[in-house]
């Protein structure tokens, strides 16, 4: 059995637990135990077969068992643990992902006692510094082999942590200690979070997510944002089974009565939000601004002699053809502001860039990849020790661990990727750098983001979007859990409701995801704000939402909800009068649109939209009153003159009809137009000027004679109104074919 049909059977039968069709879930475990080819499992397999049989029988006797539910929810549990405890016996016995040589490994060597523990625990709560310059060199090389060998503990410490399935006394022991520690620091506490974060999403285990709100209880700053991170994200993966864990509930709602957790759930959920984006906006960055950009760079070197400018006493000036140059292109001012706010606001917008700088052997550990930047972490000194006498990594690296800009990721890549880079090139990179730090804080302070709730939205975006590199990057992403491939609608979770009953913060979310267009998803958020409060602008934004999907009939009752709840707006008139209009109410649609008109009588919107609606009715006569009205409140939109040929034709008014399509031809004619002259041509009695026109529309059509035909045909009343013969209309289709 290779991973992929694995992963469907334990992911049907998980389904099946969690339905409560015990039966079909045991045929399907059946063939996962005989998978494993172990005793064990299938042992307990038969135990738990028998147990539910005899639930069955009892079920129905004469006899109610008070502890049935019990027994049943016990069982669902401990087939469900079971199917998760065969999924990963498969998966280690036959080597099917790459992470079993690592766990295997670790089991070998990550064996702590607990006087060992405790020393290790006492190296990690000593300060690091970088190596002081005065010291004697030997000392410099003992204690850099002391920070590796560090490293290479915690690497283990993260190992085992990620790899234990089911945490043991020891574990339990040892994160208990280090949750109840004040020296221990804080990035290794991130580290361990993350990954018992892993660890949760590979094999299920209360015991973890307990342990991650003891974290987050903790509010150790840094530390508290990624153990909420992962409790919402492994809740989101588990949440159909989590009926079955009453202390899970019970936990949550505790959570929720001692802190200020709503809020702080509010942010991390928007912040998942802004990660959809991250795709699309790593695509208009390559498609929009770099090519763009690179144009302007290349008119740059001509128009400005960059050769030269080093020569030039007044190079430091600005240079007065900047201002011209970017007039050329009007748009990219505009989309690299966009970017900056894009940035400033949490988006995504480095991804792109640093994908490319994911292959230093840094990043073959998962753990690194979750390592939150450091100063004292070895691996940076050590890229950054390359001419030493003319930077200052201290300070610079200072400078990286504050800025907000970059993610813990990115800022390890930029580090590492300056090893690269010519000594030539680096001072001015270091001072783009800087300036870009600059900037970015000076926006960063004109929107006050410096304050609390700021700065803990700044460590869940950075946090998110380390999750983001690491499930879309990383070597063996196919091997995770990854969270931004799902629909991430934690609105639609079980756990959602426990966490977060203040409905202002619930309509932030839907707000939020209105925003950005992600319209069902809105729809599910606004629907849990109470509407008995009579909130016209919900149900206006979710009949908004139900528009934009194409559902006018529910997108109507929220209109119609909102009409009677305030005083008659023309925005909601009109919505109203376009669901009508889509639905094929014409009458109705007329009806809203007229009384939109009281309000705006010089709407050009509405007075189009009130002849459209004539048209509709076939009532040509109002509809080419209104469209002349258009006409003269806009006569330079030359759109107009086409409904306004027809209407005429329909009228029999021939030689309006032809000036307004002759018009039209001569802007932007189609063969629509070209097809509709050669009708008024041949009801005037035009025949060859009639087949020139249709001739002319065949050839704007492509040739496609099969497109006119239909087209042709379809009008055949129109003509047999004006007084062609109706044998003429086929014999005319037949002599344009063989022309």
């Amino acid at each position: 059995m290779d991973f992929k049909l694995l992963r469907e059977k334990y992911n049907q039968c998980c389904q099946l637990v969690t339905e409560q069709r015990l039966q079909e879930a045991f045929v399907v475990l059946d063939g996962l135990v005989a998978e494993s080819h172990n005793g064990d499992l299938f042992v307990q397999l038969e135990h738990y077969r028998e147990t539910y049989n005899n639930l069955l029988r009892y079920s129905f006797g004469k006899v109610e068992d008070p502890e049935k539910k019990i027994v049943y929810h016990r069982l669902l549990c401990s087939v469900i643990e079971l199917t998760d405890e065969a999924k990963e016996y498969i998966i280690f016995s036959n080597n099917l992902l790459n992470y079993v040589s690592i766990k295997k490994e670790t089991k070998e060597r990550f064996v702590f006692s607990k006087t060992e523990f405790k020393t290790f625990l006492d190296s990690l709560s000593q300060e690091m510094n970088y190596p002081n310059p005065d010291i004697q060199i030997d000392q410099e090389i003992e204690a850099g082999l002391n920070r590796m060998e560090q490293q290479k503990k915690l690497m283990y410490l993260f190992n085992h942590f990620w790899l234990t399935d089911k945490y043991r006394d020891s574990e339990k022991e040892i994160i208990s200690q280090i949750v109840q520690s004040d020296s221990i620091p804080w990035w290794v506490e991130c580290l361990l979070i993350s990954g018992i974060t892993l660890s949760l999403q590979r094999y299920f285990d209360e015991t973890k997510l307990i342990f991650l709100a003891e974290f987050y209880k903790r509010t150790k700053n840094q530390v508290w944002q990624r153990a909420l991170a992962g409790l919402i994200i492994t809740l989101y993966q588990y949440n159909k089974r989590l009926f079955l864990y009453p202390k899970i509930k019970e936990m949550l709602e505790n959570l929720h009565e001692t802190s200020a957790i709503e809020k702080q759930v509010e942010a991390l959920i928007i912040q998942f939000i802004k990660s959809r984006d991250t795709e699309k906006i790593a695509q208009k960055f390559q498609d929009e601004i770099l090519p763009e950009m690179n144009r302007i760079q290349s008119r740059i070197h001509d128009k400005l002699d960059i050769k030269n400018i080093i020569q030039d006493p007044l190079s430091d000036d600005k240079n007065p053809d900047w201002e011209y140059v970017f007039q050329d292109t009007p748009g990219l001012l505009n989309k690299l502001e966009e970017f900056s706010m894009l940035q400033v606001e949490g988006s995504d917008v480095f991804m792109g860039t640093f994908s490319m700088l994911k292959q230093f052997d840094f990043f073959i550990p998962a753990s690194n990849w979750f390592l939150p930047f450091y100063k004292e972490n070895p691996d940076i000194y050590e890229s950054l020790k390359v001419d030493a006498e003319s930077f200052d990594a201290n300070a610079f690296v200072e400078s990286m661990e504050k800025t907000s800009i970059l993610c813990n990721s990115d800022k390890y890549s930029f580090c590492l990727n300056l090893k690269l880079v010519p000594v030539s090139n680096r001072n001015t990179m270091m001072e783009l750098f800087n300036t870009e730090i600059k900037a970015m804080a000076e926006i960063a302070e004109d929107d006050e983001i410096l304050h609390k709730p700021a700065h803990e939205r700044i460590i869940f975006t950075q946090y998110v979007q380390d999750l983001y590199r690491f499930n879309k990057l990383f070597r063996d992403k196919k091997e995770f859990y990854d969270i931004f491939s799902t629909k991430a609608d934690f609105h639609n979770t079980s756990y959602f409701n426990w966490l977060i009953k203040d409905e202002s913060v619930i309509r932030n979310i839907g707000e939020f995801l209105f925003e950005k267009n992600y319209f069902q998803d809105a729809i599910d958020v606004f629907t849990k704000i109470n509407s008995a409060k009579g909130d016209f602008e919900i149900w206006q934004k979710t009949g908004y939402c139900y528009q934009q999907l194409g559902n006018y009939q529910k997108a109507l009752e929220f209109y119609l909800q909102a009409d009677l709840a305030e005083s008659r707006k023309p925005w909601n008139l009109k919505k109203i009068a376009l669901c009508y209009r889509k639905l094929g109410n014409y009458q109705k649609a007329l009806d809203y649109y007229l009384e939109a008109e009281k309000i705006e009588p010089e709407n050009l919107y509405v007075q189009a939209n009130i002849a459209h609606t004539f048209l509709d009715l076939k009532d040509f006569e109002n509809a080419l009153r209104y469209y002349f009205k258009v006409e003269f409140l806009a006569p330079d939109n030359i759109k107009i003159q086409r409904p306004i040929a027809w209407c005429s034709f329909m009228l029999k008014k021939l030689d309006t009809a032809k000036k307004y399509f002759e018009k039209i031809l001569e802007k932007e004619g189609n063969q629509h137009d070209l097809l509709n002259l050669g009708h008024i041509e041949w009801c005037q009695t035009n025949k060859q000027k009639a087949i020139e026109r249709y001739k002319q529309s065949i050839q704007k059509a492509n040739s496609d004679f099969n497109w006119f035909a239909k087209e042709f045909l379809a009008d055949s009343e129109i003509l047999i109104r004006y007084g062609i013969d109706p044998l003429d209309i086929p014999l005319m289709r037949d002599y344009l074919k063989i022309l």
